[in-house]
């Protein structure tokens, strides 16, 4: 009996250890997973942050994002590279055909086969001008190349402006001088007791030093107005006062070359402008239809009420030789001639090229608008509109 209760006693101590080492075990293995739980989690998480981050990322940057796997199908393509490369709705085919014509294909395989990225990449299409920067991305199980884009070209259209500016300031400044010096030099050769052509010579002298004068004045009148440095004062006043000051001293111009220069003006319409600003524009305007209008033709200036009586249009009509349509669009621009020879043909001094520009900033800056329609051989007719001052 003693024997067989020892035994019993051995079998449950036993029994007990192996439930103990059982339970530790098992206890062990739970902490276990419940750590691992938790790390998945907090990788979940960080996971979640770093998608949210990205995606966030993406959405508020202008630059295209695009990603594609080694094949060339896309995997991912932000609102910015949908709109730059008419990708619509669908995200899922290959990129060569969801942006076809741009040459994307060569630049996805150079990056794959040497496994990094590569410096940004001009790529043109329909006039448009992208820089391209590519990365690989990924692992070698699963490759993928990230692209972003960003469209170039608007900085180019500033770059060339830029230096067709400084060309074009050298030339405007080089043509006067140089008249002056050959003038100069003539007037040293020739006989000085020649009243008659010492007069001529002085006044085409005169003629050119205005140049000058009106050269550097409309450059610092451009760049006071680009800078904001001459704000605009709007005051409530007459249009038809506007046009009369601004005629006035155009009207020798237009009796020398037997132009009937009218203004229509309805004597109620008022406006809300500055008014020195105004009649430059419309100076300017009316002195460029005096120039290119042949002798006996006409310019009419006429004003009248738009937009439900919230601004004032105005209107200066000429019948002039015209402007080709190919320019319209261009002769707002600084130093933008339509052709360097009308000028001489009409014989008139030529321009610099600034005022239609200047005139352009200034109505802008009154919030208003700009543009002209033109027949060659007919005429043209300057539009711009302020804001009504009732």
């Amino acid at each position: 009996m003693d024997f067989l209760f020892g035994a019993a006693v051995v079998v449950i101590v036993a029994l007990l250890y192996l439930t103990w080492r059982l339970t530790r075990r098992t206890n062990a293995q739970e902490l276990e997973h419940a750590e691992l739980e938790a790390q998945l989690a907090a990788l979940e998480q960080e996971r979640a942050s770093s998608q949210e981050l990205w995606s966030g990322l993406t959405r508020a940057t202008s630059d295209g994002i695009v990603r594609v796997d080694e094949n060339g199908s896309i995997v991912y393509v932000n609102d910015a590279a949908r709109a730059l490369l008419g990708i619509r709705d669908h995200t899922k085919g290959s990129l060569r055909h969801l942006a076809w014509g741009y040459d994307f294909d060569s630049l996805v395989r150079q990056v794959l086969s040497e496994g990094s990225g590569r410096p940004s990449q001009t790529i043109v299409k329909d006039e448009r001008t992208f820089q391209v920067r590519a990365v690989a991305v990924g692992d070698a199980d699963k490759r993928g190349v990230l692209l972003a884009l960003t469209e170039v070209t608007e900085l180019q259209r500033l770059g060339r402006a830029r230096r067709e500016f400084v060309a074009n300031i050298s030339h405007e400044l080089r043509t006067p001088v140089t008249s002056l010096q050959l003038l100069a030099e003539t007037m040293n050769q020739e006989v000085l007791n020649d009243r008659a052509l010492l007069n001529d010579l002085l006044d085409k002298m005169r003629a050119q030093v205005d140049l000058l004068k009106q050269l550097t004045d409309e450059l610092m009148d451009l760049a006071l107005i680009e800078s904001g440095q001459a704000p605009i004062k709007l005051v409530e006043v007459f249009a038809g006062d506007l046009v009369m000051d601004a005629l006035l001293p155009l009207r020798p111009q237009a009796e020398r070359k037997q132009i009937k220069l009218d203004a229509q003006i309805p004597p109620d319409i008022q406006v809300l402008a500055d008014p020195q600003a105004i009649r430059k524009v419309i100076s300017n305007l009316t002195h460029n239809a005096l120039k290119f209008t042949p002798e006996g033709g006409s310019v009419t200036l006429h004003a009248t009420w738009c937009n439900d009586g919230s601004d004032v249009e105005f209107a200066i009509q000429d019948t002039g030789v015209g402007i080709p349509e190919k320019d319209l669009s261009r002769i707002f621009e600084r130093f933008y001639k339509v052709d360097r020879a009308r000028t001489r043909t009409q014989g008139e001094l030529r321009g610099t090229g600034l005022g239609l520009a200047i005139a352009k900033h200034i109505v802008e800056a009154h919030g208003g608008k700009i543009w002209a329609e033109s027949v060659q051989g007919k005429g043209s007719t300057f539009y711009f509109t302020l804001p009504s001052g009732e």
